[in-house]
């Protein structure tokens, strides 16, 4: 029978109590909702990502050589362990009309091996020669549709082509693997890179059926069944692509030898001939004498020609070479850090709130409790009630929160976000149980602990004490009267409102923690919209203000650049050679193997080759993060590199770097200066740098270009400048920030995210804290109804204390969210993007507006409370 009582009292205590248990219940919900929810987005993302590289036979390692390579090489690279299937590939880069524009594709051969395959979205893979398959993004820029036809041309009108010419019909829209950003979507406009369309084609479409192979793709054995961002899957593919590199060395050297001596035949095979009819004059003939003189020296060129052409030499590159696989990596990396952030917040608060509830229904159930005592319950059985009180309200919670954070929070995020940045298919919606009941499991140990200090000290208590009411604490000075020129001009309820908030003190303490909370996080939800939305705005008036970026190929930018200086509307040009290179760590042979794995960190970047002498004034303002200008050196053979790639290689000045360009040329460099720049990773250089590093020519390929009129005619004149064939991309800055502006909905859905976190943090603090503090003064407040005090009266002598402690957590709250924000910005790892915290007024302004508005809000919702005090009940004698 006790028992039953016990077990009874505690489900009645959940009715009688039903708003602290609502509260308890939201905070515990949301906090485990973001616990999980956030973790489950991270790993769906990869999941999606590992599944979608699975279904197309997605390479584990890619070759490409600076000589290419031939079936002997693939052969070799089939019997090294640990490879499942090779196959070589086809590639070019060509160059199309776009709605009249002239843009950069380019073009693969499809394989029957199984790898590389292309996810099919409308119609079919070509199966014959003059078929192409083209994305989503190519049709619905060009216009066209299924079953129209394009044409290509090689980039290099003085180069043939490697497949055939004429027109191909398009058969179908794919995804291709290694590029699944959206090209609409913020990451593909902030990364600065040129439009670059694949297409896809049969074998039949090759000019030449023996033309060496581009490149050679290969799947790991096992690979396939291991996720592709684990440990076990990066381990499997360190140890093939080490045994490739043990047979890397004799395949250079053959294919080098190949190719040296094709090239040596060819030559001899002229001079042979000539070689013939020398032979065939006289003896003793002069001119014979010459003659064989002439092709001795014309055989010794020959052979001094080949031994100088360059050697064959093999870029090894696994997934981390692709940059979506990274961007997925870097993403859900920063998801799950956010994951494991916010819901300590929320777990502190439910604490706070807890203990609040708890120690307040302990307060009211002191007679109750010295009664079970005087009956003989022990301690443990009447801290039943509370215990089973606090964990209902965990696990009822609990159970909310992994509902809404493994199935909403994830559905919300894929639909409105991820989508909104990459390609993918569909997203599989995992479900981690040790990470569900791991969360609840966590929120009811902590609770139900609070809970069981909140009721020790009233436990260790003799019933006679606890049957009589507890004694009110005893009135002290406050600091303010001491003051008289401020208490003397005091009104009465202002002065009774500066003592309740010293004789409340812990309770004011957590209103203003629960309004800081809020404040701050609304302050860093809106500082990260700021930010972001500023970012390309910024980048063009403070980094980069040229107007219009032209590229074309480097055969013809001789004719553009002298268009370009003849045309009316154009200021001034700045022409350079644009590219991409690839930057990695300099590897240290005494390195440890963890300094080794941070080391394998690479990323692309754009790079700027600027002509000695030529100022980038007006056109990019090298700068560093605290805004001191950069002096590009023209002789000293440094770089300058900027931030956000500094940052992911934990590059700083006089940092040792190493590139490799397009052409596979790689050497090691120092950086010179970290340069702030906002959108983009880019590698600035100078000519005399750029041609001792690489030992190659500089060849300008692009203008940065500065137009007269306002942004309507700078993107105009970008539009009609990209209808000149000899263009294969002109950017305008303006038309970048328009597009920029219109992609950012992930952010707007982020702040909408934080600000009701926001308001349910502070709505649930404050009427928590708020109905305690009406509940503990039922016989103050009975008593100033009592001397006449009128309704509104009433409602500003409470009021004005949560306004005031309210206030004091706003005006802390600001500062707070705004170095909540940096600390988030240090956290964000988004690809391409520098976000700098740029918090503007509104911001500050509308976090304290919300933050005052739910205040006022939960005043009205206990201004009910205070119109239903019973007089006569609270000012009736306990005794």
């Amino acid at each position: 029978m006790k028992k039953t009582a016990l077990w009874k009292d505690a489900w009645r205590a959940i009715a009688d109590n039903g708003k602290r248990f609502t509260a308890m219940l939201v905070i515990v919900a949301v906090g485990v909702m973001m616990l999980g929810g956030l973790n489950t987005i991270a790993k769906d993302i990869r999941a999606g990502l590992d599944d979608f590289f699975d279904s197309t036979g997605m390479h584990d390692i890619a070759i490409i050589s600076t000589l290419a390579f031939d079936d002997d090489d693939i052969a070799a690279l089939r019997q090294v362990d640990g490879v499942a299937k090779v196959t070589g590939e086809h590639s070019a880069s060509v160059t199309t009309s776009v709605d009249g524009k002239q843009s950069s594709t380019t073009v693969t051969t499809l394989n029957d091996q199984g790898i590389e395959q292309l996810y099919l979205k409308d119609g079919r893979l070509p199966k014959t020669g003059h078929e192409i398959a083209v994305t989503e993004q190519y049709l619905n820029d060009s216009g066209k549709a299924l079953g129209e036809t394009l044409t290509f041309k090689p980039d290099d009108s003085n180069t043939s082509g490697t497949f055939a010419e004429g027109k191909y019909t398009i058969v179908g829209t794919v995804i291709d693997p290694n590029d699944i950003v959206n090209p609409t979507g913020p990451l593909a406009l902030v990364s600065g890179a040129k439009t670059v369309y694949p297409m896809f084609v049969a074998q039949d479409s090759l000019s030449d059926d023996d033309a060496p192979y581009t490149s050679a793709v290969i799947t790991v054995t096992g690979a396939k069944a291991l996720n592709t961002y684990d440990d076990d899957y990066r381990h499997a593919v360190d140890d093939a692509i080490a045994n490739i590199e043990s047979i890397q060395k004799e395949r250079e050297q053959a294919r080098t030898d190949t190719v040296h001596q094709a090239a040596l035949d060819k030559a001899m095979a002229s001079i042979e001939a000539q070689k013939a009819k020398v032979t065939a004059l006289p003896e003793g003939l002069p001119a014979k004498t010459a003659a064989e003189q002439k092709i001795a020296e014309a055989e010794a060129q020959a052979k001094s020609t080949v031994d100088a052409m360059p050697k064959a030499k093999w870029i090894i590159r696994d997934r981390s070479a692709v940059t979506s696989y990274e961007d997925v990596k870097t993403q859900t990396e920063m998801i799950a850090r956010l994951g494991t952030m916010f819901p300590v917040l929320f777990l502190v608060i439910a604490l706070l709130v807890s203990l609040t509830a708890i120690t307040r229904m302990v307060e009211e159930d002191r007679g109750l409790i010295g009664t079970y005592k005087a009956l003989g319950y022990t301690r443990h059985e009447i801290m039943l009630k509370y215990l089973v009180y606090s964990g209902a309200a965990c696990l009822l919670g609990g159970l909310l929160g992994d509902v809404l954070g493994l199935i909403g929070l994830p559905y919300m995020f894929m639909r409105n976000i991820i989508t909104n940045m990459y390609v993918l298919p569909n997203y599989p919606l995992l479900v981690d149980w040790r990470l569900a009941l791991g969360g609840v499991l966590l929120f009811v140990a902590v609770i139900t602990g609070a809970a069981t200090i909140a009721c020790a000290g009233s436990l260790r208590l003799e019933p006679a004490e606890l049957m009589r009411p507890k004694a009110p604490k005893a009135g002290k000075t406050i600091v303010l009267q001491r003051i008289g020129f401020i208490w003397n001009h005091l009104s009465f309820l202002g002065k009774v409102a500066a003592r309740n908030l010293f004789r409340y003190k812990s309770r004011a303490l957590m209103v203003i923690i629960g309004v800081l909370g809020c404040t701050a996080l609304m302050t860093a939800g809106f500082g990260m919209g700021s930010s972001a939305l500023t970012l390309m705005p910024r980048q063009h008036s403070e980094i980069a203000p040229y107007d219009v970026m032209a590229v074309t190929s480097a055969a013809d930018h001789d004719q553009a650049q002298t268009a370009l200086d003849q045309n009316s509307d154009v200021k001034s040009t700045l022409p350079l050679q644009l590219g991409s290179v690839t930057l990695a760590p300099v590897q240290h042979s005494d390195a440890s193997n963890a300094s080794r794995a941070a080391d394998d960190a690479k990323l692309t970047a754009q790079l700027m080759v600027i002509p000695d002498g030529k100022s980038t004034d007006g056109y990019i303002n090298l700068q560093t993060p605290d805004g001191s200008p950069i002096e590009l050196e023209y002789a000293d053979g440094d770089i300058i590199v900027t931030a956000n790639a500094a940052r992911k290689l934990a590059l700083t000045s006089g940092s040792s770097v190493n590139l490799t360009d397009q052409m596979a040329n790689t050497a090691d460099v120092t950086v010179h200066e970290v340069a702030q720049y906002y959108t983009g990773n880019l590698v600035v250089m100078s000519r005399s740098t750029y041609e001792k590093v690489f030992d190659t020519d500089y060849a300008p390929n692009a203008d940065l270009i500065n137009v007269n009129g306002d942004d309507d005619a700078q993107i105009a004149f970008a539009d009609g400048l990209a209808e000149h064939s000899e263009y294969l991309s002109v950017t305008s800055s303006a038309q970048q920030e328009r597009d920029f502006s219109k992609s950012f909905r992930l952010f707007f859905i982020m702040i909408g995210f934080i600000v009701v976190m926001a308001a349910i943090l502070a709505v649930v603090v404050l009427y928590t804290l708020a109905s305690t503090n009406i509940s503990e003064r039922e016989r103050e407040l009975a008593t100033i109804k009592v001397l006449g005090f009128r309704k509104r009266e009433v409602h500003g002598y409470v009021n004005k204390e949560m306004l005031l402690i309210s206030a004091i957590g706003i005006a802390i709250g600001m500062p707070c969210g705004r170095a909540l924000l940096g600390f988030l910005v240090s956290q964000l790892d988004l690809p391409g993007m520098n976000i700098v915290p740029n918090v503007l007024w509104f911001c500050y302004a509308g976090a304290a507006a919300l933050a005052l508005a739910f205040t006022l809000l939960v005043s009205l919702a206990t201004n009910r409370s205070l119109d239903r005090i019973d007089m006569v009940g609270a000012l009736k004698s306990p005794e």
